[in-house]
């Protein structure tokens, strides 16, 4: 008992480090196709230092999102990593993160971007090479191939520090298409001029290539610079111009330093910064001259109305960077990517009994949810569209794995069926009602996409949102969004005063006041624990049609019966009659004797629906 009060009292106060499970981690080489032929030398195959997280080697099925990390001037991923010393050791600071039990586990990728210049800037030029397409293309392609990763910009952050952080900002504005998120710690090189001390320059018209390890930092920050943006492959020995040139300014040089800068370009990125999902920086408040820039940075996007994380704190440029790593950067790509790998694709019970075999499958442009659809999508098109139907799990469970065959045979039938989580299934985890929202402002977006197989193939005007238990108050809570044309309600049914489960949704009665369409509630009988609920719904609804049937099978419907049963008769004769206007599905539910009440074993009742 004094063991275990003492592991608490340890957890209590924060020494988690002798308790926490270890990653591993491995510096690898990787060939860069982008830098062979720079003019300064610097070899292709460049370091690499690669984290794996604790779970990594003991759970091979998973895969992981991945943080590409970038270190600043003068740096290398070996000290980042404790390879050798230095102030920061990467791998301890991602531990302590996991073992305060702020974040889940990801891979985190440092590239070596230490050169001749002691520096890349994370740019592009024909004097240190192509880094830019190193690092956002060709180290992207290889950690993908190499390591469980989920492969999606989804699952993919950026960040850095100094020098990492002005590439983490130049880069990731450059490619919403290949990251998320980004984090910005202390970003150099946002505003300003270039040097052009006349005695400065001219201690650097006469360096060679060997001489430059013995430089001041100074003195190799402005070689860098330019060789970064100012390259010369005309001028021998180092290729590049300096800003001054026999102590006269080289107004041209300058404005192509000054041009770099990123309080310079950012202007031309801005549509590609709102195409990332969260944008994050910090700086020390004596941390001279970025503490100012990042404010001007942060005053830019606030004009612009993007979303961003800003925060000044006490400190300079060093002193607290691996605590701002743990505290705010690790948590920041802790709650904005996404952990869970795509659905694999799938067919199941061959396709389902409609006139369109379906397949189980997943989007990269919507990892978080798993799809059921037509295999063949191009038998949709301008007369033949695709209605939406958004769907919410049971226990609000982030995986549809109790209900694919009911789902898969729904989309047999002409629909797109976007279900919250992936396969397979991951009790553990809970979903959001929002996600049903995402699932219909996606559905929207691949319709209007050219470059979409979804692309004109999707009927935006007809959509239903649909759940089963938790995942039914999920549908009723976002039931008021006006792109809605049906709900279905499962196996489901608002609490009197709300509450229930937690992680469930808080949907009071009032709620049902804001449904606009008519509504179908399908429930198990009286041995159904939402029985009551459900059925004191239908009576509380009065403003819309609503129609509600019982089969006497308990709360868990016929869900995972072959083709889903009887309950995957009933609701896709709905959303035939709903989405897809089919009147002779529709008299199933209308009439004086509707088709229903002769079906063995339905009870049913319904509102305004004569």
């Amino acid at each position: 008992m004094k063991k275990l009060f003492l592991v608490a009292l340890l957890l209590g106060m924060g020494v988690f480090s002798a308790f926490a499970q270890k990653g591993t981690k491995e510096r690898i080489k990787v060939h860069s196709t982008a830098l062979e032929g720079n003019l300064i030398g610097d070899p292709a195959d460049r370091d690499v230092t690669v984290y794996l997280p604790p779970s990594y080697a003991s759970n091979p099925d998973s895969r992981y999102p991945v943080l590409y990390m970038l270190h600043g001037f003068t740096d290398t991923d070996s000290q980042w990593f404790g390879w050798e010393e230095h102030w920061i050791n990467l791998q301890t600071v991602i531990e302590q993160f996991l073992a305060d039990g702020l974040s889940k586990e990801m891979i985190v990728v440092m590239p070596n971007a230490y050169n001749s210049f002691k520096g890349s800037m994370y740019a592009s030029s024909v004097t240190i090479g192509d880094w830019e397409t190193f690092v956002t293309k060709e180290l992207v392609t290889y950690i993908d191939s190499h390591y469980r990763t989920i492969p999606t910009k989804e699952s993919r952050g950026l960040a850095g520090h100094s020098m990492g952080g002005y590439g983490t900002l130049r880069l990731g504005m450059k490619n919403p298409e290949v990251y998320s998120a980004i984090y910005a710690l202390s970003p150099c090189c946002m505003d300003g001029g270039a040097s052009t001390n006349p005695e400065l320059m001219k201690k650097l018209e006469t360096l060679t290539p060997d001489q430059l390890q013995e430089t001041s930092f100074f003195e190799i920050a402005a070689l860098a610079t330019s060789a970064a943006f100012a390259p010369n492959p005309s001028n021998a020995p180092l290729y590049l111009d300096l800003p001054a040139k026999n102590g006269e300014p080289n107004q041209e040089v300058i404005n192509k330093i000054i041009a770099n800068r990123t309080l310079n370009f950012v202007d031309q990125y801005i549509l590609n910064l709102k195409k990332l999902k969260a944008i994050g920086m910090d700086a020390g408040l004596q941390d001279q001259g970025i503490s100012a820039s990042t404010k001007k940075l942060h005053e830019l996007l606030e004009a612009y109305q993007i979303p961003y994380q800003y925060e000044s704190y006490e400190g300079d440029h060093l002193n607290r960077i691996a605590e701002r790593i743990q505290i705010k950067a690790l948590p920041f790509f802790s709650e904005n990517l996404v952990f869970q790998a795509p659905t694999a694709a799938e067919i199941i019970e061959n396709g389902g009994t409609g006139r369109y075999p379906a397949i189980m499958t997943s989007a990269p442009t919507l990892p978080t949810h798993t799809l059921f659809q037509p295999q063949e999508l191009v038998k949709f098109g301008s007369n033949n569209k695709l209605p939406i139907i958004a769907w919410g799990n049971g226990a609000c469970f982030d995986s549809p794995w109790e209900h694919v065959n009911f789902l898969n045979e729904v989309a047999s039938h002409g629909f797109l069926v976007i279900a919250i989580g992936t396969m397979p299934k991951q009790t553990e985890l809970r979903s959001k009602s929002h996600k049903l929202l995402d699932a219909i402002d996606w559905a929207i977006a691949q319709n209007a996409d050219p470059k979409s197989p979804y692309y004109q193939k999707i009927d935006i005007k007809n959509i239903a949102v649909s759940g089963m238990s938790c995942g039914g108050l999920q549908a009723l809570e976002v039931a008021g969004d006006p792109r809605i044309t049906t709900l279905g309600v499962f196996n489901s049914g608002v609490l009197g005063n709300g509450g229930g489960m937690p992680g469930m949704p808080q949907v009071t009665k009032s709620q049902l006041q804001k449904i606009h369409t008519p509504t179908l509630y399908l429930l198990g009988g009286e041995s159904d624990i939402a029985y009551g609920n459900g059925m004191d719904d239908f009576k509380q609804i009065n403003h819309v049609p609503v129609f509600v049937a019982n089969l006497d099978v308990g709360h868990g419907g016929t869900y995972g019966q072959p083709y889903g049963g009887e309950f995957a008769k009933v609701a896709t004769q709905w959303y035939k009659w709903q989405l897809k206007g089919d009147q002779v599905a529709g008299k199933l539910f209308t009439g004086k004797t509707p088709g229903l009440g002769q079906s063995a074993g339905w009870v049913y009742e319904k509102k305004k629906l004569d």
